[in-house]
């Protein structure tokens, strides 16, 4: 009885010098504990500093919810056991290059919610090799310093959204290869560049939406092949190039909507592939053409996607696509005019002229990026129709250009005649009502030969059938 006795108090002691060694440095403002973990909780208790006190052995440090201005260089140093540190919502606006250096095991870090922090040092995460949640969100950052995100290569959540962001930088998330969910929605992003998300092979979900995309390059998604949620909504896209969806063999969750769609001739690659995307997709209402305003992409018919839908003349046309050096201000290719023919930039509601020369034809030079994915076909051209089951597969789209056009559909203009052999009289007629705005003496140019010459080819033929036949 004696010894168990004594082994009773031996084992309280041991007990009350474990609790003690957490219990007894613990800051003032602030509640230690060791179960779960070895925890320091410090949560809106006012403080404007980081305790200089924290328990060496703390796993955890909860420091939400305070003033904390500033984070010191040495303010974690000898917490080489961190796991978990929570800093959101406090008043920061400058942490130290190093104030997390030596944190080798820390696998949350939580910065949120505080809108002074406008930049990070881009040194400021090395050596946070284990770290796989890092919080970033609501902190008026306006940018990604080069580097910022080297090394975390565990990484796999990263929240940035709801900042003031006006860039997304090259390969600023290169080494991010576990990532799986990325959030940048809420902030200013003008354009998503083709090397924004190289490297981003695992991720799962991303969300753009509410910023101010207009401009998404056609190679921009090219390493997301695992990506099932693309949030692009409530962006001021006009077009969006079905080549930049190509790779996206995965996606199952697609949002396009509060977009201000153009649905003419440049939305014809986005239209083919949003008919044989088997996921789940929101709509997208038309801007322009006036006539389709407010009307899903998805449920137009091909031939309702021809001409080119202009604002009004002659304010300056809308512009699509990813512009290039060589790409001339204006109008987009597909709807740019032919020298020799003036009526193929159509107004809104207008349709195309059964005499246009460009129907059934290629527009010479290469299309921008934005314009076109998919091979070529016969009756592919800017005003000419396509049935849905002619589109190209998603396997098979390339970019504009990397084939050559199919033949086309009607022959090369004719100089002014009218042979019976190989001109009809609807074609004559229209010849005849081209030339009306020529005077009674301006032959060249005008309808007004061929016209007559279509009205004196039966009398000729009379007359010589009666010279011939006359005399018997």
């Amino acid at each position: 009885r004696h010894r168990a006795s004594a082994g009773s108090q031996l084992l309280a002691w041991v007990l009350w010098l474990q609790a003690w060694r957490v219990a007894a440095p613990c800051p003032g403002a602030c509640v230690c504990y060791n179960e779960p973990k070895v925890t320091t909780s410090c949560p809106q208790q006012g403080l404007q500093a980081v305790p200089t006190d924290i328990p060496a052995a703390s796993q955890r440090v909860f420091l939400h919810g305070n003033r904390i201005v500033h984070v010191p260089a040495a303010g974690f140093r000898a917490c080489r056991n961190l796991t978990i540190l929570w800093l959101h919502s406090n008043a920061l606006a400058r942490i130290d290059a190093a104030a997390f250096t030596g944190l080798a095991l820390l696998e949350q870090l939580d910065l949120s919610d505080n809108a002074q922090l406008r930049a990070v040092d881009p040194a400021t995460f090395h050596g946070l090799s284990r770290l796989h949640t890092l919080h970033l969100d609501r902190c008026g950052l306006q940018e990604l310093g080069p580097g910022l995100f080297r090394g975390l290569t565990a990484l796999q959540y990263l929240y940035l959204q709801d900042n003031g962001l006006q860039a997304l930088p090259d390969d600023a998330f290169r080494d991010l290869g576990n990532l799986t969910h990325l959030f940048l929605h809420g902030n200013r992003i003008p354009s998503v560049p083709e090397r924004a998300f190289r490297g981003l092979h695992s991720l799962d979900r991303l969300l753009l939406h509410q910023n101010r995309v207009a401009r998404v390059h056609p190679h921009a998604f090219r390493d997301l092949g695992r990506l099932m949620t693309l949030y692009l909504f409530a962006n001021n896209l006009s077009a969006l190039p079905a080549e930049a969806l190509a790779p996206l063999r995965a996606l199952q969750y697609l949002r396009l909507n509060d977009n201000p769609w153009v649905c003419d001739c440049r939305a014809r690659p986005l239209w083919a592939w949003l008919q044989q995307f088997r996921g789940s997709s929101s709509e997208l209402p038309c801007s322009l053409p006036p006539h389709l305003a407010g009307r899903d992409l998805k449920r137009l018919a091909a031939t309702d996607l021809e001409g080119c839908a202009v604002a009004a003349r002659p304010s300056r046309p809308i512009r699509t696509g990813w512009p290039t050096d060589d790409e001339p201000l204006g109008l987009p290719k597909c709807c740019q005019p032919d020298g020799a023919d003036k009526s193929s930039v159509l107004e809104p509601g207008s349709p195309a002229s059964a005499g246009n020369a460009l129907k059934g034809r290629v527009p010479s030079g290469d299309s921008p990026p934005g314009n076109g994915s998919g091979p070529r076909h016969i009756n592919d051209s800017p005003f000419g129709t396509l049935p849905g089951s002619a589109e190209p597969p998603l396997s098979g789209m390339r970019p504009e250009g990397s084939e050559p056009p199919g033949p086309p559909t009607t022959g090369p203009r004719r100089k002014p005649g009218c042979s019976r052999k190989n001109r009809t009289r609807s074609q004559c007629r229209l010849g005849q009502a081209s030339g009306g705005g020529g005077g009674a003496g301006d032959v060249e140019g005008s309808g007004a030969l061929p016209s007559l010459t279509c009205s004196l080819a039966p009398l000729g033929l009379a007359l010589v059938l009666w010279t011939v036949l006359g005399p018997c």
